[in-house]
């Protein structure tokens, strides 16, 4: 046969097949769409009504941290104020309202429906309440492989926890399956004897540290965790199979499965390939070649489509990182039915599972095999518990091996499982959904793949195109700088070759430059590594009052030249300063790790922010440029524009050596002003290489002085200065109130008065709701607190927690904070490197001895490094609200939890202090969260997620209160701050004639 009849045969075949599997399951109920009147009415309004959809599933994942039937009401009424509802839920609505013991009733039903849902995909709550449901299914001829569910796990203890589960299941099924009766069909396969237990385990589950940035250790914490598991499946015999999860730890899973696999190759192992990931045929292939040459038993190889599409591409999406799943079903089928193949083709290199409920890649997958000659009992088809019960009828029908993949556990460490369910029900493109609910032509849905594209599909997504710089003349939509994608192997290494590469440049040096010149300065000022203080990274000039008259005469001169050169030109300027900043990107993010002591991936962070400041202000300088229309009337013509103040001061922090810089010096000087910029005495060479990346963008020679050196010397003159019409500022409150008072001062000269734009910190609180979600909760704080020790004016300082969660969440917030990496900047895997200098590690542990006066002091860690200025992650307890560790900002990983009431307190709590910089909540009561982000004492409001990392243009920057004066960073008016607004009126009426407008 040639190879078209061959394909043609082939797929007659498939045709075929699927039929016989959709008549052999013809008389089966599918369970998932029979659940009850009250739940497939939800359901069925879901399938059509997305926002009801979206409501639903919210409902569902908050009810079991609903503590009575009043909280299970509150939040029912609040996710649907406003939602189309089916009749089902109104009448449920309306008898709590009019009916006695309405609320009840209604809750009493919420709850029930959910638990029927949960009932119908999950086994039961413990493995021995699940073992009749297990012995059922072998007993219809169907094998399980079982699940945990509550494999979230954020400290060591948690995951200790799983393992000791993990050896207690295979315990449990091994007695239970000695019992059940022999089934050939399922004990036995072309290679061997097959395990009656099947465990499936997840990764993540096995240590907090399973993460691509702290690879080594969470593999050496899960292989140590997993090999009391895989003896005592050794012992008792038993599979244990490692499920892929979500993008970040698909590799570390592979990895994972190798080093076990070679360590217990006559242990029956399996692992999982997501079918939707566009690596995923390369990975198929990997796994081949190392089960044929590594094992006695051979891989077992779990095919699937892929449960986490939507979360990968809003993740990859937000992020501006390549897509690393297809983005079309007809990709994914067709990618499936290519590594169907090659399964089938290397049947015993690896035992090959079809996991899908689809019929067209069932029969594709038996068709293929029956056509290359295969036995049928190479083939293993795995399904869901609880989905899909006529194609389990009709595979089983056909003599098939069928295993389950069977989740057990309680219905709070569920509710994601049962919520991915849910979705992959009522998914407009769920074949569950269009076979069983809407009843589709079979035709229709056993159809080839549109794209017939098969091994010309993408093995891998692809790697970021190049930036050209911004055409000031034709700018496109403004688009953040994608921050490295650190979870991916080439970019780790190539941020570990910088950076190590960096260890050994010699001492920079940052001189005072004044008109495009240098000036030698009487003395120096060394910047250091704080984390081997002995390494000095830069010798920068000291600059004199002298030195900054000189540069205010120089800029005085320059002005009117950089004024007049036009709002495109000068936007050219900071277009290109960006290409050049994200040409210098690896060398810049190193100088950041020595220098600031930032760790790789907050320093990548902070050079992408520099990027974003110079391409977003010089796009809105073009608009400002462009003028504001006014109101006209016959007879005469009316502008409005904007005219530059003058001469600015800039006076900069070492936390964002080059971002806050970049942000503050670029507004000014796109405007048309002219910048005196003194940047922190201790980042002065990151703040030298912006000065550079702007003179070598074109900025001409005065326009920009360069004046390091100490602040209460040349910065407290440049602000008194007649001459300087504004001053920004970010640092302490001390420096921003004193700056303030100063610049208010009108001095012999002045014309003006002088703009003070200041950002001076805050003591930012975070609202832990009872009924958030804490497997959130938890790293995200942990996260805003202690990343970079805790030196952001945007850190979290402060937990405030209600009553009926504070205790576990305390649990679990300690038991998150002991697995913080600690260490050199320069390692990937640290979050918590050294604070910048030796004053402020000894004002954090003043504050750390003052805590354990003040409050109790439940985590302090002392683990890190000798050499250093290094404070360890502290978390203390404290009833005291007004006391010091409550409100003083302490610019270091110190944490002080409060326990609240209620809400209403717990608002109170977290604007008890005199800052209002940011703020967080964790809660899923949509009321509440309202309430928060429209009332909380905060410039920036953070929903369920962390309270730092503010994106230009996303989230614009910036407090008040005691937090700073101002407009927002990275927001659509803060240029407006460095201006003049100019309204002109010309009358063209002449001798009672005006022109045509």
């Amino acid at each position: 046969m040639t190879a078209v009849t061959s394909a043609s045969a082939l797929e007659t075949d498939v045709r075929e097949t699927a039929r016989r599997l959709a008549e052999a399951g013809s008389g089966e109920r599918a369970g998932a769409f029979h659940l009850g009147w009250w739940s497939e009415r939800m359901l069925e309004w879901a399938m059509s009504h997305p926002e009801f959809k979206t409501q639903l599933f919210r409902l569902v994942d908050v009810l079991p941290a609903c503590r009575d039937d009043a909280d299970v009401l509150r939040h029912l009424d609040e996710y649907f104020e406003g939602v189309a509802v089916p009749r089902a839920l109104e009448l449920g609505i309306d008898a709590a309202e009019h009916v006695p013991l309405g609320a009840t009733i209604t809750a009493a039903v919420a709850r029930r429906s959910v638990l029927r849902m949960a009932r119908q995909f999950i086994a039961g709550a413990t493995p021995a309440r699940a073992r009749p449901r297990l012995a059922r299914l072998w007993e219809h001829g169907e094998a399980t492989t079982v699940d945990l569910l509550g494999e979230k796990v954020v400290a060591d203890r948690e995951a200790d926890r799983y393992a000791g589960r993990l050896i207690e299941l295979v315990d449990v099924l091994a007695d239970a399956a000695d019992r059940w009766p022999h089934r050939a069909v399922l004990e036995r396969d072309p290679w061997g004897a097959l395990p009656r237990v099947n465990v499936s385990v997840k990764p993540t589950a096995l240590s907090p540290r399973f993460h691509p940035l702290t690879a080594d250790e969470g593999l050496r914490d899960a292989r140590r965790r997993l090999e009391p598991v895989l003896d005592i499946a050794r012992t008792r015999g038993a599979t244990v199979h490692l499920d892929t999860e979500h993008d970040d730890v698909k590799d570390l899973t592979l990895e994972l499965a190798r080093r076990v696999g070679g360590e217990y190759p006559d242990v029956a192992l399996g692992c999982v390939v997501q079918a939707y990931r566009r690596d995923s045929f390369d990975d198929l292939r990997g796994l081949v070649a190392w089960s044929a040459g590594s094992r006695e038993l051979p891989l077992q190889v779990r095919l699937v489509k892929g449960a986490y599409w939507d979360q990968e591409r809003i993740v990859a999406g937000a992020a501006g990182w390549p897509v690393p799943v297809f983005e079309h079903k007809d990709d994914t089928d067709a990618n499936y039915e290519r590594c169907t193949r090659f399964l089938v083709d290397h049947a015993g290199d690896v035992r090959p599972a079809i996991a899908s409920h689809n019929l067209r890649s069932l029969a594709y997958a038996i068709s293929y095999a029956r056509h290359a000659g295969s036995d049928d009992g190479a083939l293993e088809f795995q399904l869901l518990y609880g989905m899909a019960e006529p194609v389990h009828t009709a595979l089983v029908g056909m003599g098939r091996r069928v295993r389950v993949y069977t989740p057990i556990g309680e219905l709070v460490p569920g509710m994601g499982y049962l919520v991915r369910r849910l979705l992959e029900n009522t998914s407009n493109e769920g074949f569950v959904r269009q076979s069983f609910a809407e009843g589709r032509a079979l035709d229709e849905l056993v159809a080839a793949p549109r794209l017939n594209v098969h091994d010309a599909l993408a093995s891998a997504p692809p790697e970021p195109a190049t930036v050209a710089a911004t055409d000031p003349d034709a700018p496109a939509a403004f688009r953040n700088e994608p921050h490295a994608e650190l979870r991916r192997p080439t970019p780790r290494a190539r941020a570990a070759a910088v950076v190590q590469s960096a260890a050994g440049w010699a001492t920079m040096a940052a001189p005072v430059i004044v008109d495009g010149h240098v000036r030698r300065t009487a003395r120096e000022i060394e910047s250091v590594d704080p984390g081997v203080p002995h390494r000095v990274v830069c010798r920068s000039g000291a600059a004199t009052a002298a030195d900054a008259d000189e540069a205010i005469d120089r800029a005085v001169h320059a002005w009117p030249a950089w004024r007049d050169a036009g709002w495109r030109e000068r936007a050219a300027v900071l277009f290109r300063t960006a290409a050049i900043l994200r040409d210098r990107r690896a060398g810049l993010t190193a100088l950041e790790v020595f220098e600031a002591g930032k760790p790789i991936a907050e320093a990548d962070a902070d050079v992408c922010e520099a990027i974003d400041f110079c391409e977003y202000y010089g796009r809105h300088a073009l608009r400002l440029g462009a003028g504001i229309a006014v109101e006209q009337a016959p007879g005469e013509r009316n502008t409005y524009g904007y005219q530059p103040r003058g001469l600015g001061v800039v006076i900069s922090p070492w936390n964002f050596p080059l971002a806050i810089p970049a942000g503050m010096v670029t507004a000014a000087l796109v405007t048309g002003n002219c910048v005196l910029f003194k940047p922190a005495e201790q980042t002065p060479g990151v703040a030298l290489r912006l000065v550079e990346a702007l003179r070598d963008a074109g900025l001409p020679p005065g326009v920009l002085a360069f004046l390091p050196g100490v602040g209460e010397e040349v910065g407290a003159h440049l602000v008194d200065h007649h001459e300087v019409a504004f001053v920004v500022f970010t640092g302490s409150k001390r420096v921003g109130l004193t700056i303030a008072e100063r610049a208010a001062v009108h001095r012999s000269g002045q014309r003006h008065v002088k703009r003070v734009v200041a950002e001076m910190g805050g003591k930012n609180a975070v609202i832990v709701d009872d009924d958030a979600d804490l497997d959130v909760a938890v790293p995200a704080i942990v996260h805003s607190a202690f990343a970079y020790a805790g030196q952001k004016c945007s850190a979290a300082s402060r937990a405030v927690v209600l009553g009926p969660v504070y205790d576990e969440f305390v649990a679990r917030l300690v038991g998150a904070t002991e697995v913080v990496p600690v260490g050199h900047p320069s390692e990937l895997r640290t979050v918590c490197g050294p604070l910048i200098d030796a004053d402020a590690q000894a004002r954090v542990r003043d504050y750390r001895a003052l805590a354990a006066k003040e409050g109790d002091v439940v985590l302090a860690r002392d683990d890190h490094p000798d050499e250093g200025w290094y404070v360890g992650p502290t978390i203390a307890l404290t009833d005291q609200p007004q006391s010091r560790i409550a409100t003083e900002e302490i610019f270091g990983p110190l944490l002080t939890v409060l326990r609240a009431d209620d809400w209403d307190h717990a608002l109170a709590l977290a604007d008890s202090t005199d800052y209002a910089l940011t703020g967080g909540v964790f809660s899923r009561s949509p009321t509440r969260i309202a309430h928060a982000t429209r009332t909380m004492r905060a410039g920036n409001v953070y929903v369920n997620r962390g309270i730092t990392g503010a994106l230009v243009g996303r989230q614009p920057f910036g407090g008040y209160g005691l937090s700073g004066v101002g407009s927002k960073a990275g927001g659509p008016d803060y240029l407006l701050q460095f201006v003049e607004p100019r309204a002109a009126t010309e009358n063209t009426v002449r001798q009672g004639f005006a022109p045509d407008d």
